[in-house]
């Protein structure tokens, strides 16, 4: 995800409003090729980072089913290769809308509709499991109250999943039904001006992550505020202060 946040912001949004000032200086040739690159990176990124939103429910999911397992199955090593190939077959379904045309629709739609499911069905049971746990915790011992705390992370985590997730779909879903009426409807001026506009709210989004990301994770927002301590002099007091207060809404 922040991988994906990172590249539209050094090259989808900078080649955005490139290709933009080259159609309105009337250089196509320019306009063609900067299009086509901000094409190809906003499509693989948004496939990316709709994977491993998925990928990160399921993890919970796991890590609450497999318990002394999980560590021996989910290793990082597997976990990079996992995102290399996710980012290999992104870039090759986006590869394949220059071949498919029209046809293309059809997989972000079928790719929107299964990461959702997957998100969807993960977080549904992983919100069972905790419900389920603390029905029970007054009736563990100390030791299983440990886990406790495993278990309320792992939801924790799933909710910081769905509100990246929801954000997502707000700013995607405009893009994705306007794609969906240019196939039906052509390459209109209405169409043109309606496709600018939700592009330009899409790049909203990987704004808004980082802000979320630091709401929900304590470690990024501890990162930060270190940072913005080094950088530019912020006191002790204001970094607990604004700690305790993002805790107690949490």
């Amino acid at each position: 995800m922040t991988a994906s946040d990172l590249i539209v912001g050094l090259i989808c949004q900078p080649f955005f409003v490139a290709y933009h000032v080259a159609e309105f200086m009337g250089d196509f040739n320019v306009y063609c090729v900067l299009r086509m690159i901000q094409s190809i990176f906003s499509n693989t990124t948004t496939g990316v980072s709709l994977v491993t939103l998925s990928g990160i429910s399921l993890d919970r999911l796991l890590a609450l089913t497999l318990h002394l397992r999980y560590n021996e199955i989910v290793t990082v090593r597997r976990m990079l290769t996992i995102m290399f190939v996710v980012w290999i077959v992104s870039i090759t379904f986006v590869m394949l809308r220059f071949w498919m045309l029209n046809k293309w629709i059809i997989v972000p739609v079928i790719v929107l509709l299964l990461t959702f499911l997957v998100t969807a069905l993960s977080s549904l049971k992983v919100f069972q499991i905790v419900c389920r746990h603390q029905r029970q915790i007054r009736q563990q011992e100390q030791s299983v109250q440990i886990n406790s705390v495993n278990v309320l992370k792992c939801r924790k985590s799933s909710v910081t999943v769905l509100y990246v997730y929801g954000l997502l779909l707000i700013f995607y879903l405009p893009l994705c039904v306007t794609i969906f009426a240019l196939t039906f409807t052509g390459y209109t001026l209405t169409m043109k001006i309606a496709y600018d506009y939700v592009s330009t709210a899409v790049f909203i989004n990987s704004f808004l992550n980082p802000l979320v990301y630091c709401w929900r994770i304590r470690e990024i927002r501890r990162a930060v505020k270190n940072t913005l301590r080094i950088n530019y002099g912020l006191p002790d007091e204001v970094i607990s202060w604004t700690d305790d207060r993002s805790l107690s809404r949490q």
